[in-house]
């Protein structure tokens, strides 16, 4: 896990289509980008991107960078800002906060996060928040209630997830509580909330495991329901614990799947996605798959899924940042199938992604 010191080299950023009809994954175009992205978001009305920074630190510091896309769907790069710390991760957009969106970002390794504006054309402009967490905090994810009335951020370092109020009219949040995965030493990494904003699912990194929360609508409190998930075929306290971390958590457009993705830490072991359906009050279902992933998965096996409720409704793309490639799945029934691979050669690849259009 790199510290927050290394200049990990040159960054790019491709442009995949797919072809929902032909089940394909095409690789479109090759962008330069301002620093090696480990993380994206979007923003839609503004036709825009933006990546955390893991460019030569400059001062102790990376950056955020925002590129427009263009009508070919490559991009080009609009400006790009000092971050807080040293390894800026996930982040996040919400378009209703402020006058034109508010672009979320947090730090790896300095305890820190913040808030910034965004202009009309999608550009980051200004900060509006500096967040600080406690010592040895290790940030990774963000979680908005569909509300938009609670934000959760997860913190590895300190087995907590962090409760906020958001505030709409400029994109502030307000500290409301914290909340502990179902272990010690858990390390949650990432979350998932339903459409309804009843259930809120963790996936722990050192747990290798999903919790299930409820939220209290009218705290935004998560109360652990007792119910977790293995997200490894060896159950929920593994003997090979050691060989995999937790990594990602999805729910599909439509609501009704969710996805967890564990990466393995030896290269001759494959990673996996793990799948169950969820109810219609968001409440837990079956057990649909737990199906290795093509390689380990490293540092990356992260998972993006399809916004729309069209032909794409049920894929799913996961990409490989120690093996560069990205791959294009569907969930087809009770099966999760792999449609398409695209190796990525020559250059840096593949972290996280988002869907354009």
């Amino acid at each position: 896990m790199l510290d927050g010191t290394q200049d990990v080299g040159k960054g790019f950023l491709y442009t995949l289509l797919v072809d929902a009809e032909a089940k394909s994954l095409t690789l479109k175009h090759t962008s330069r980008a301002a620093a090696a992205h480990p993380w994206l978001s979007v923003n839609r009305k503004a036709g825009a991107v933006y990546g955390s920074g893991w460019s030569a630190p400059v001062n102790g510091t990376r950056t955020f960078s925002s590129y427009h896309v263009k009508s070919d769907f490559s991009v080009s790069l609009m400006n790009t800002v000092t971050s807080c710390g040293t390894k800026p991760i996930a982040n996040d957009f919400i378009p209703e906060a402020g006058k034109h969106g508010v672009f979320y970002g947090l730090d790896f390794v300095t305890t820190c996060g913040e808030a910034w504006a965004v202009n009309k054309r999608g550009a980051i402009v200004s900060k509006i928040q500096s967040l600080e967490f406690p010592p040895h905090s290790t940030l990774h994810g963000f979680a908005t209630t569909p509300d938009l009335k609670y934000m959760y951020l997860t913190n590895l370092g300190l087995n907590t997830v962090h409760s906020y109020a958001l505030n709409l009219a400029n994109g502030s949040v307000a500290a409301l509580g914290d909340f502990s995965p179902s272990e010690l030493g858990a390390g949650p990494r990432h979350a998932a909330i339903t459409d309804n904003g009843a259930y809120f699912y963790l996936i722990d990194e050192q747990g290798l495991r999903v919790d299930q929360f409820t939220i209290d609508q009218a705290s935004g409190s998560l109360d652990y329901t007792n119910v977790s998930l293995a997200v490894t075929p060896f159950g929920l306290t593994p003997a090979n614990a050691s060989l995999y971390w937790g990594d990602e958590i999805v729910i599909s457009s439509d609501g009704r799947t969710l996805y967890a993705s564990t990466r393995s830490r030896n290269i001759n072991f494959p990673g996996y996605i793990s799948g169950w359906s969820l109810n219609a009050d968001g409440s837990l279902g079956d057990t649909l798959f737990v199906n290795p992933t093509p390689e380990a998965g490293g540092t990356s096996n992260i998972l993006s899924v399809s916004p729309w409720n069209d032909a794409s409704k049920n894929m799913l793309v996961l990409t490989d940042q120690d093996t560069d490639f990205v791959a294009l799945y569907e969930l087809q029934g009770r099966e999760l199938v792999l449609l398409d691979r695209v190796n990525i050669t020559g250059t840096n690849c593949c972290s996280g992604s988002v869907w354009l259009d």
